[in-house]
Formats: structure tokens, sequence, C-alpha cells
């Protein structure tokens, strides 16, 4: 009895889950199937129903899809960048006025941790905060900037700097 119930159980979720998969348009988005991304939707390249359950099967029985949509591998988007963006975008709200502080002396704790959220190599992190407080007052332009004027500014200045453009991947 009990394992009737489970498979019922099991159906039922599968069941739950197939409008989410009928909606998607095409069945798909983006190169892989209504499975998602992960080892699933590069490892099985079929669309029909029953190949993308495999699929999805494949990519929550081994948790490879939350690695990849963070990560930006199998598939799961470029670099990760959404995820980056946000967590940038989170950590400047939270932490403006010691950036601030921080971008204008060139240095500090948490200039270093958004150095590395842009995806900057340890090397480069004094680099970075000594262009940060040479171009602080293109970054920070008046009293009234907000967190996302400063981080919207902060990656236009780096895009021009080629050796902080090349090191920052997530800039």
């Amino acid at each position: 009895m009990r394992k009737t119930a489970l498979l019922l159980g099991f159906i039922f979720t599968i069941a739950s889950a197939l409008p989410a998969v009928a909606a998607s348009p095409g069945g798909h988005s983006a190169g892989y199937g209504s499975a998602g991304c992960g080892w699933g939707g590069t490892v099985i390249q079929k669309r029909d129903f029953w190949a993308q359950f495999g699929a999805w099967v494949l990519n929550m029985s081994s948790w490879n899809q939350t690695f990849a949509i963070t990560s930006g591998t199998s598939g799961c988007g470029k670099s990760g960048l959404v995820l980056a963006e946000k967590e940038q975008s989170t950590f400047v709200e939270n932490n403006y006025g010691s950036l601030v502080r921080e971008m204008a002396a060139g240095q500090g704790e948490h200039l270093s941790t958004l150095a590395g959220l842009l995806g900057c190599t340890a090397d480069d992190v004094p680099a970075f905060g000594a262009f940060t407080q040479v171009n602080y007052a293109t970054i920070i332009q008046g009293d009234d900037t907000t967190a996302p004027q400063m981080l919207t500014s902060l990656k236009s200045e780096l895009s021009h700097n080629q050796r902080l453009n090349a090191s920052c991947t997530r800039v």
C-alpha cells in the first residue's frame, strides 16, 4: 500500500508539472528543451515528451541544474550574468555608504568584495581600487547619486579600461 501511495504521489507531481511544460512556447527555449538547461538539456537533445522527462529527471536527480544556472554552464546563460547582476545590485544597495567612502580612498573590504562580484581577479583588486579612486567624480556624480546609478557608471567606466575590462568578467 505504501509503495502505491508513493507511486501515485510521484505521478501526481509529474502530471502537475505538465501544464508548465506545455505552456512554454514550442515546448522549449534558449536551445534546450522544456526540461531546462543543465546536464539533461545538454545530453538529451530530443524534444519529445519522454526524452524531456528523462532530461528533467537527470537535472533533478543530480542537482546539477542549480549549479549550472548560478555558474552559467551547461547551457544556462552567459557566465551566470543574470545572477551576477542581481548579486551586484543587492550588494551595492546594502553597502552603498561604505562603498562610496572606500572608492574615494581607493581601497577597502567592501570595494574588494565588489571587485570580486564584478569578476575581477584577485591580482587586479588593487588596480580596481585605484581605478575607482581616480574615476570617483565620474562614478559618483553628486550627493544625489543612487546606488543603481553608481553601479551603472562604474560598469560604464570599467568598459573603457582595457586591463580591467579584460580582467573583470562580469561587468
